[in-house]
This record gives structure tokens, sequence and C-alpha cells, in this order.
């Protein structure tokens, strides 16, 4: 026997056992029960098949930044909120940034005073060299200024580096967007003295977090049972709690190569990317997600409450029983299915568009399953085992 009918046995057993639902046993209905056999209708339609993996998951963003200040200091500027939408470059925070500017001030004034020496001694080099060519002076006296020359070189050249860090401190102790993004979680407040991230023995004090959200990441554990079927590209709907007549479009990018256990279950973290244009859903959100393992369009569709087992050892990988409605009375016609869900399974062949399909009603069916269930007290399993 076939997965296919293995499947679907145990879906109608399940069904039995919970509802009451022996459906595969309708001729046996009417023996002995005296009254005529009622059905209820369903029609054979076209439409799209899917087999889909359902779970839970969590949104997360795809770019979350702690962001940090290279500088210490206070607090002097702060103006953002948790929520609030931010664009690169925006203002995050200020610190005060007195001592910077006056680090400044004292190097651009060094490197004044550096210039000016390098030029002084370069009039002297060039008086020397005069002299020296006149024979006035020594070679030692003129290389003298040569080297007097090169000292105030270096210290412009010194100067300069020092006023470019100046510059730097004082441009670290302002705080700006690396990206855009929304303010997930700000850590300070102004007036508050805060380290700097790179002197810091500590890593720094946290100024906010900002995460790039218009496009986010849904995270689910896929049980072990179904991440065979999971693969990367496969579309997925995912429906948030806080919204759920939205649906939203996404694809798998990533299956973890690693399982985790939770409560007893083995799972596998997938990774479904979304576009959120709109900025609806929001990091930690809990979602549904229906991952599409196949999809086939346009196809016959029937049932599988109508299916019943053929009960032959000659029947075919995928052929099943109906009872089909011509006139005014149901007939019994073999038919074969393909893919097969809880639900519905693919007519393969057999049957047409707006055929009627019958099941026994349930009032008769729980008749039915009371004669059943004695047999199976009589028996030690299902379908009839032997005593031993």
């Amino acid at each position: 026997m076939g997965f296919l009918r293995k499947t679907l046995l145990l879906l109608f057993l399940m069904a039995s056992i919970g509802g009451g639902v022996f459906w595969w046993f309708n001729l046996e209905v009417s023996d002995g029960l005296g009254e005529e056999v009622r059905y209820k209708e369903y029609p054979v339609m076209r439409g799209d098949f899917r087999i889909e993996v359902k779970a839970s998951g969590l949104v997360k963003p795809i770019n979350r930044i702690e962001i940090k200040s290279k500088a210490s200091g206070e607090i002097v500027a702060l103006p953002v909120e948790e929520g609030r939408h931010v664009r690169k470059g925006d203002l995050i925070a200020r610190l005060d940034q007195q001592d910077e500017k006056s680090a400044v001030a004292i190097a651009k004034a060094d490197l004044v005073i550096a210039k000016a020496e390098q030029n002084q001694a370069e009039l002297m080099f060039k008086r020397r060299k005069t002299l020296f060519q006149k024979k006035i002076i020594s070679e030692e006296e003129r290389d003298q200024t040569f080297l007097q020359l090169a000292v105030a070189k270096g210290k412009v050249i010194q100067t300069l580096a020092a006023l470019d860090r100046a510059k730097d401190r004082l441009s670290d102790s302002v705080v700006r967007a690396p990206i855009d993004g929304v303010i997930l979680q700000k850590y300070v407040e102004k007036g508050q003295i805060i380290a700097s991230g790179v002197s810091s023995a500590s890593g720094g004090t946290p100024i906010v977090d900002i995460a790039a959200m218009h496009t986010v990441f849904i995270e689910s554990g896929i049980d072990e049972i179904d991440i065979g079927k999971v693969k990367v590209g496969q579309s997925a709907n995912v429906v948030a709690e806080a919204y759920p007549k939205l649906h939203f479009s996404g694809k798998v990018i990533r299956i973890a190569p690693e399982a985790k256990v939770e409560q007893n279950m083995t799972l596998f973290d997938v990774i479904i990317e979304v576009k959120n244009t709109e900025n609806k859903l929001k990091s930690g959100m809990n979602t549904q997600i229906q991952i599409t393992i196949l999809e086939k369009q346009n196809v016959l569709l029937a049932p599988v409450i109508a299916l019943q087992n053929p009960e032959s050892e000659t029947s075919k990988e995928g052929e099943w029983r109906v009872h089909l409605k011509e006139g005014e009375r149901f007939v019994t016609r073999t038919v074969t299915v393909g893919l097969s869900d809880f639900k519905q399974a693919e007519v393969v062949l057999g049957l047409k568009e707006k055929d009627v399909l019958g099941v026994v009603m349930t009032s008769r069916l729980k008749k039915a399953n009371e004669r059943l269930e004695k047999r199976i007290k009589r028996s030690r399993s299902f379908g009839g085992g032997k005593k031993k």
C-alpha cells in the first residue's frame, strides 16, 4: 500500500475515533438498518492545490545595530525616542564639546606657530646657503640651518596630526544614525555621562539600538518531521497576530544546519524574508507562517471525506472508491487521486468538474460505528487481527 493510501487511511482512522466517521464502510450502513441511505453531497471543483507547512514565528530585524559613542562625556542633546524613524546621518546624540573645541583651537594655534617657524627656517637656510656659496661661512654652518629647517617641517607635520586628532574627537562627540531605520531601544537620557566605546574596558555605554525594518526576518522553528520538505526559495504566507486580516508575502532564505530542542521537540530554525514597506511588522511580534511546499493550479479537487478504501488486493496505487451521483441515485465508482492533504485530494482520473459525490449522513454513520466498535472489541487491532 502506497504512502498516500496509508496517509489517508490514518486520517480516516483518526477521524473515526475522534468523530465517529468511518466513511469507507458506507456500503455497510444500510445493512440491517431498514432505512434508505441518505447522503450529504459534495461537488467536484477545479481549484488550486497546495501543501503547506505551518508553524509560528517571531519578527526579527535584519540589521540591528547597537550604537555607542567613540567619545566620553555628558550627553547634552538626545533628540530621539523609541519607535522613531531616522534617516542615515540624523543626529542621535551630542556630548558636551567644550573640551574638544578647546583642543581644536589649541591645535590650530600650534599649527600657525609651527608654520611660522618653518617659514623662518626656510629664510635662514636660503641666506646661509648664499653665504656658503660666497665662501663667507663654513659648510657646517650651512648644514646647521638645514637641520633647523627639517625640524621645523617635522613640527608642522606633528601639529597637523594633532589638529586632525582634535577634530576627530570633536566629531566623535556627535553620534549620528549609520543607517535608515527605527530606534528600537534607548539606553540613556540627556545629562547622563557615558563612557567611550573605544577606550573603555567595559566596551562603552550603549546609546540606542537601531534597526532597518523595511525588510524583516521571520524566525520560525520547524519540526524535524517537516524540515525535509522545506527548501530555500519556497514562498511563504505570514500573518501577524496583531493584524489577523493582513497577509505578508515572503520567501525562505535560510535553513539552520543544526537542530535545537525546545520542550522535548526537535526543531530547525528557518528564516523567512518579508517586505515590510508600511512598517506594520514590529520586532518581536508573534506570527503564523505557511510555507508552500507544493502547489498545483487549476486541478480537479474532491473532498477527502468522500474517498473510501477500495478494500481490494488488486487495487492500484492511488485508486479509491467514491459514491458518484447519477440522476437521483448514487453509484460506486473507482477513481485515481494524486496529491492529497487533510481536506482535499487531486483527482487524476475518473471524475469531471461539477460531478457530485456522496457521503453517508452522520446519523446513520453513528449506528454503523456502534457496530464497528463491537467488532473492534472482539479483536486486538483495527482490521480484525486474530487472538493468539
